[in-house]
């Protein structure tokens, strides 16, 4: 088998990454990996674009969520497999996915495991000329907002709970006015926290923040958080956590391929962690099945 590895060095383990990759390639007798390392410039995916242009059979990813992104989108329709090695801070697909968290089992999954199709998600953010992959989670508003105030030293050391204080800033923050469109239909004026668009369902915690959502039905979960006072997050907090049906007071849930928000003002937008903007209007797509991922 030909196999890309695409590693991000900013990531503590990718050595170990390439060693074991290496090494269980050897050891089948297949040829030595192609290796490609992502920089600030190049994210990965045009690493990935080019291991299926040279006929590679499957792509590793060993990086975070926002590499997996990058390189997802350069496989994206292509049928060349992936395989994921998490060594992010977050790593959400792969929690999603029940992918290992040691190295050298997360390696034998990607190298030999069986592959499953995976939905990838497209957002179009305000009048950029391309479009911008995920695979996890868009969102628009106050939760892009603490992300974005989310300091990304504490994160590398501490992981996601670096999140929890600027998530408990960002909660008293009043609503603000969008016009929501789902599937070209039509618009819907809202006074929202923000609006999600999740592909995924499990976030940390234990949370799951669309019960039942699936990463292969060709659906976004549309999450409209629209909470107006604080006791409306413990009806959220509680859905999340344990994973009630049906919608609470401040935050309502439907599916669509398809997802169109616009801002009177502009706001932050977050792909998989990754805050784009500020921006007045987001666009989003789900492209079904576009993925072939290496999991349990």
């Amino acid at each position: 088998m030909r196999v890309a590895l695409v590693l991000n060095p900013s990531k503590g383990g990718w050595e170990r990454v390439l060693d074991e990759v290496t090494s269980t390639a050897s050891a089948a007798g297949w040829p030595d990996p192609t290796v490609q390392l992502t920089t600030r410039e190049e994210t990965g995916r045009a690493h990935a674009a080019a291991a299926v242009a040279e006929g590679h059979e499957l792509v590793v990813v060993g990086g975070g969520d926002g590499t997996v992104r990058a390189v997802a989108h350069g496989l994206s329709g292509s049928g060349v497999e992936l395989g994921i090695v998490p060594i992010g801070t977050a790593n959400l697909l792969a929690h999603n996915l029940s992918l290992p968290r040691s190295i050298p089992a997360a390696v034998h999954l990607a190298l030999t495991g069986r592959a499953r199709p995976v939905d990838l998600g497209l957002a179009h953010v305000d009048d950029q000329a391309q479009d911008l992959p995920f695979v996890v989670l868009a969102g628009m508003g106050h939760d892009a907002a603490t992300v974005a105030a989310t300091r990304p030293g504490l994160k590398e050391r501490i992981g996601w709970p670096a999140y929890i204080a600027p998530a408990a800033v960002s909660a008293l923050r009043r609503p603000v006015r969008v016009t929501v469109r789902h599937e070209g239909g039509d618009p819907e004026h809202l006074r929202v926290w923000s609006v999600l668009a999740a592909n995924c369902t499990r976030v940390r915690a234990g949370v799951h923040i669309a019960p039942g959502g699936l990463v292969d039905d060709g659906l976004f979960d549309v999450l409209e958080v629209t909470v107006t006072r604080p006791g409306h997050w413990i009806g959220v907090a509680a859905k999340g956590v344990l994973r009630l049906p049906g919608d609470v007071a401040g935050l309502s849930t439907r599916a669509s391929r398809e997802l169109e928000i616009v801002s009177e003002e502009p706001l932050h937008v977050q792909l998989d962690g990754d805050v784009v903007g500020p921006a007045r209007r987001l666009h989003v797509r789900c492209l079904q099945h576009a993925l072939l991922v290496r999991s349990p």
